[in-house]
């Protein structure tokens, strides 16, 4: 049974936060917990779940392997130091070496906001836009996501980063989309994610990659309904709606999302869905095309333009 906290001691994090935090939901975590006997969560005096920093961490490092195929059976009842031994056999969490990334990382742990958001400023100047995506933001936000799930990161460190990559990258893609708009360009393209789906940063690396490859971006921002996103198919002259998917996401709610918005579109507009999300290296639909990250952007933009052209 689960141990009770003690009255006003303030341990623990509730099981709706986990959920939302880690992306497993609270179902999961209580079949985990009857069946496998971790999580193993305090007790709050009102009766709530409440679960140590240590089993947080734990939780983690699962949610990580379970995304990269391992079962829950095999890892639930392992220690931490025995999933991270597996974590890096997988080759799950490793960083390529890069030491102005790792300074980075470090000046973000150490809360050093001003010295992280400048060393940003600095390299997205030096490198531009292009390389400043493939080089910097993919690779920090990976090396974020690690330190994250190994818990030498706290969801509030995650947050400023994301503020200070979405700040720089807006500001390097202003000129050249205001120069774009207006110009007929082709394709249209509709960025968004859907409902369920709150992490923003691998659509706006996205729309850095289309915005390079010339073309006119409606940006809808995050978890919008599927009506919207109809609707602003027709007002805007759509062609393609590109959705971006992390591992939070539950892999059934990616593909009925998908195979929905696909009922309510016009055939000729493509979706094209792309992120870390393991749903996306199923088969979806036929009318879904799974985009295998930044850099083939340039290519099946050229695949469209030419197929418009036939």
């Amino acid at each position: 049974m689960p141990r009770s906290a003690a009255a006003g001691a303030g341990v623990g994090i509730g099981i709706g936060a986990i959920a939302q935090e880690i992306g497993l939901t609270k179902d999961t975590l209580r079949v985990w917990e009857r069946r496998y006997g971790f999580p193993q969560p305090m007790r709050s005096p009102g009766g709530e779940r409440l679960y140590p920093q240590e089993q947080v961490t734990k939780l983690r490092l699962v949610k990580r392997l379970l995304d990269a195929g391992h079962r829950p059976s095999k890892v639930l009842g392992q220690s931490i130091d025995t999933l991270q031994h597996l974590a890096e056999s997988s080759g799950i969490g490793q960083d390529a070496p890069d030491a102005e990334l790792d300074h980075l990382i470090s000046l973000l742990r150490a809360s050093k906001y001003d010295d992280f958001r400048f060393g940003l400023l600095k390299r997205a100047t030096r490198d531009g836009l292009e390389r400043f995506v493939l080089d910097v933001v993919a690779p920090l936000s990976a090396r974020v996501g690690n330190a994250w799930a190994a818990g030498t990161l706290q969801v509030f460190h995650e947050h400023l980063f994301s503020e200070s990559i979405q700040s720089t990258l807006r500001n390097l893609m202003r000129p050249l989309a205001e120069a774009t708009r207006g110009r007929g360009s082709r394709p249209r393209v509709l960025l968004t994610t859907l409902s369920g789906e709150g992490h923003g940063l691998g659509i706006l690396m996205a729309e850095a990659m289309f915005v390079l490859s010339e073309c006119e971006c409606v940006q809808l921002g995050l978890q919008t309904p599927l009506h919207d996103i109809a609707a602003a198919v027709t007002a805007h002259d759509v062609d393609i709606v590109a959705l971006s998917f992390t591992a939070v996401m539950p892999a059934q709610s990616v593909a009925n999302g998908l195979n929905d918005l696909r009922k309510l579109l016009p055939p000729h507009v493509r979706i094209w869905a792309g992120g870390s999300s393991p749903a996306l290296r199923r088969k979806i639909h036929d009318g879904v095309q799974h985009v295998t990250g930044l850099t083939p952007i340039d290519e099946v933009v050229a695949e469209w333009r030419n197929s418009a052209v036939l």
